[in-house]
């Protein structure tokens, strides 16, 4: 019988470990919502636990980086794109090509509010599958792994034209060419795939991504202590762990490319979970998450002018890339079993990723300064509510407990992040081996 058990046991394992190959605390991320954050680990020796999720959420807004945090179009969450000075100090520009002439002539007229700007929008879709695994030790102390397999998409990319005619500008400056400016501008709009496919940078109508996201795996440890005189129980866990990028990375040579995982950068992580009982059945808990990322160099997109406000960068250098670091604290109030094995959660999480940092440019003359201007490379702010209903099929002193869940998470404010809420349905089982 022992030797059935830990045959069993061993075939567990494979099962789960098999899907990282093929298939995180990869979830905070600017395009959705974050998923719900885990509860304390129960303390039992040996116990393991399996859970499965399938997820899935699109949207077409987005939420801009103005102070009033305002709704956007999908792709215009770091504001318009300004077209003007796309080319400006772009190095290697051959002024015997008609693209790059026209992105000489419109640096060289002075800058105008509302000129040569552009919106771009789009439909954004994710779809992803997140495996999950415990496995208790003895005396409180676990193991963990994480990952997830995710599908995203920028549908119907499309943009549209929002300047302003130049001459009503140009009426408060010293401008007297804006007939020529209109000029250069209608000859941009009319060779923009290629202006920018002159400078190996690729506009699709449909960006895709799909594959294994980051692997993550944690070790931790729990305790749940009920010899309480006032609550229920105290339920607490801390792990730390590291977050291994095995997730396909951005593509810089496709606009609008979004990487799958952390874009290559390994980090590290450390969570506290806790949570109070009281009354039998209520719950309240809450979790802080913290994340930090190594520096690694690569060839990258970036900004050459103050000017410049995209997306869409043309210039292209080595540079040494520290990824901002992620913070997540979140609080939730659960009902829990109140109706036979069904338990209904509601809660809220704060996410914000730090500003990427970029130094050790191969080009000398690449001004890091206006490099780390970028808007796209700045900090962002995600406000999530959570939603989670569960039903619980264990019974008492069996070894098997399976359970279901649906959820939903919705992204109710922020800053510099799609408006993607995602929900979907969750598998789980628990197993008693001691």
């Amino acid at each position: 019988m022992i030797q059935k058990l830990k045959l069993s046991h061993f075939l567990i394992l494979i099962t789960v470990c098999i899907p990282k190959i093929i298939t995180s605390y990869d979830n905070a991320h600017f395009y959705r919502a974050r998923l719900f954050f885990y509860e304390p680990r129960l303390q039992k020796n040996y116990l393991s636990s399996l859970d499965i999720s399938i997820a899935k959420g699109s949207t077409c807004k987005g939420i801009d980086c103005g102070c009033c945090c305002d709704e956007t179009c999908l792709l215009d969450i770091c504001g318009c794109h300004n077209m003007q000075f796309l080319g400006k100090n772009v190095p290697g520009k051959d002024l015997s090509k008609e693209t790059d002439v026209i992105l000489h002539q419109l640096a060289q007229i002075p800058a105008m509010q509302d000129f040569a700007r552009l919106s771009f929008s789009g439909e954004f879709r994710t779809w992803e599958v997140v495996f999950s695994y415990y496995q208790n030790f003895k005396r409180g102390f676990f193991f963990h792994i994480h990952a997830p397999f995710r599908k995203i998409e920028i549908r119907s990319i499309c943009y549209k034209d929002i300047s302003e005619k130049t001459d009503q500008n140009c009426a408060h400056i010293n401008c007297p060419n804006f007939d020529d400016a209109n000029t250069y501008w209608q000859a941009f709009l009319n060779l923009f795939n290629q202006i920018l496919k002159d400078h190996n940078l690729i506009f699709e109508k449909n960006v895709y991504c799909r594959g294994v996201g980051d692997l993550s795996v944690a070790l931790g440890y729990t305790i749940n202590h009920e010899d309480t005189d006032f609550l229920d129980f105290v339920d607490a866990t801390i792990k730390c762990g590291v977050i291994i990028p095995i997730g396909k990375r951005k593509n810089e040579d496709i606009a609008f490319s979004i990487p799958i995982g952390y874009n290559g950068h390994t980090g590290l992580f450390g969570e506290f979970d806790v949570a109070l009982g009281i009354y039998d059945w209520v719950t309240i808990g809450g979790n802080i998450n913290i994340k930090w990322f190594n520096r690694r160099c690569r060839t990258i997109r970036i900004k050459t002018a103050c000017e410049q406000n995209s997306f869409i960068k043309l210039a292209k250098d080595n540079a040494r890339v520290k990824h901002g670091n992620i913070y997540n604290i979140g609080a939730y109030f659960k009902a829990d079993h109140f109706v036979s094995g069904l338990s209904f959660l509601i809660g809220y999480s704060y996410s914000t990723k730090n500003d990427d940092e970029l130094d050790c440019f191969k080009d000398p003359c690449t001004d890091c300064q206006i490099a780390n201007t970028d808007c796209a490379r700045r900090e962002w702010i995600m406000h999530t509510l959570h939603f989670w209903a569960e039903y619980d099929f264990t019974k008492e002193d069996n070894r098997f407990g399976p359970r279901v869940n649906t959820f939903y998470n919705h992204t109710a404010r922020g800053k510099r992040v799609f408006k993607t809420g995602v929900g979907g349905l969750g598998f789980g089982i628990d197993i008693v081996w001691d």
